[in-house]
């Protein structure tokens, strides 16, 4: 069987504590790393969509409790990911603006001198990339393009962030892979998704460009990328102190320099939460409850911010009506074999009230 262990914390315990029940859920949803050797690499996959900082990327803690229990067991430890095209902008010329290092630092998730991340658009076009394809893959007719530490990690742990999305309707352990793509195959997908105008003017100076092929097929083209690290990844891990429950990924929907419209609605669950599984369906799943539990309490206001402003894209609407089961980032991942509802829930400190309000969203 295959768990997703939940631990309940409160809002105002201390970092320690918070660092504490972290390690606690590492050790026990991995079963103690038992699948790491000595001298490993281990990829550690955060979301960095910008330089914003938690709960629009992922909780420091996440990356430094990880990063430290890795390393007592021997583990070489890289942290990394590409940032959006809004904010990184890469195609074979080059990277012509943005730095996935710059957004790492000022989110708060590590200093200059962390050896450990690495910027995949920094390993170079043709060189930092590989192509791949496979018969789980039929939405990229052609393949995609991923970074090439795919395969030169021995295991990969998903670190992503409870968010809600202003173009999915939501960003948890599936949508944070996009980070791992070749500019080009991002545009790709993006093209069979809502407000693709928004990518294309981001993309403008570079020689990228996407047409919208009319598959319909942008849930599946996002869960078909996990497919390529389906054999190494170990664990996924979120930590829900507080989630985003309007707009996302970003602070801002739209930016208007330093600020923008649509700031995203912040909410602290009480207890926070830190849950794990190592499948990563079972993850999702969980994290989808959670994120449509939340999202019902937002206040008036914000909620009609969001419903004003995006209320052309039905995937923000959906988020709320939608059965857990049924949503197409689960259904599509069952499909295809990369994980399956959650066999069992296993909560740590959580108040049986809330326990059994987001267990209600898997009957």
């Amino acid at each position: 069987m295959k768990p997703v262990f939940v631990y309940g914390v409160g809002q105002d315990v201390r970092a320690s504590a918070l660092a504490a029940a972290i390690r606690d859920i590492l050790l026990k949803s991995s079963d103690g790393f038992s699948w790491l050797d000595k001298g490993d690499t281990v990829l550690l996959k955060p979301a960095l969509n910008s330089s914003d900082p938690y709960p629009a990327t992922t909780h420091p803690l996440a990356i430094e409790v990880t990063s430290q229990l890795l390393a007592e067991r021997g583990a070489k430890i890289v942290i990394g990911d590409q940032s959006g095209i809004e904010h990184v902008l890469h195609h074979p010329g080059g990277v012509i603006r943005g730095s996935s290092r710059s957004s790492y630092i000022r989110s708060g998730m590590g200093s200059k001198d962390d050896t450990r991340f690495v910027s995949f658009e920094e390993g170079g076009w043709d060189t930092g990339f590989y192509h791949y394809r496979s018969g789980s893959t039929p939405s990229w007719p052609y393949g995609f393009f991923i970074s090439d530490w795919a395969r030169k990690a021995d295991h990969i742990i998903s670190l992503p962030r409870l968010s809600t999305h202003s173009q999915a309707g939501a960003t948890l352990g599936f949508k944070i892979m996009v980070g791992m793509l070749r500019e080009d195959s991002r545009m790709e997908f993006h093209a069979n998704g809502p407000y693709n105008n928004v990518i294309t003017k981001a993309a403008k100076g570079s020689v990228l460009s996407a047409k919208d092929d009319h598959s319909g097929t942008f849930f599946e083209k996002i869960v078909e990328i996990s497919d390529a690290i389906k054999g190494k990844l170990r664990l996924t891990m979120i930590v829900a102190t507080e989630a985003q429950a309007t707009f996302g990924p970003d602070r801002f929907g739209i930016r208007l320099g330093p600020l923008g419209l649509g700031r995203a609605y912040v909410k602290k669950p009480e207890p926070g939460l830190v849950f794990a599984s190592v499948d990563q369906v079972a993850a999702e799943a969980y994290a989808l409850a959670l994120l449509k539990d939340l999202k019902h309490e937002v206040p008036f206001l914000p909620r009609m911010a969001e419903h004003l402003i995006l209320f052309q894209n039905a995937n923000v609407r959906d988020l709320l009506t939608v059965p857990v089961r049924i949503h197409p980032f689960i259904r599509h991942a069952i499909r295809i074999g990369l994980g399956n509802m959650p066999e069992r829930i296993e909560y740590t400190d959580v108040p049986y009230a809330v326990q059994d309000k987001i267990n209600v969203y898997f009957s």
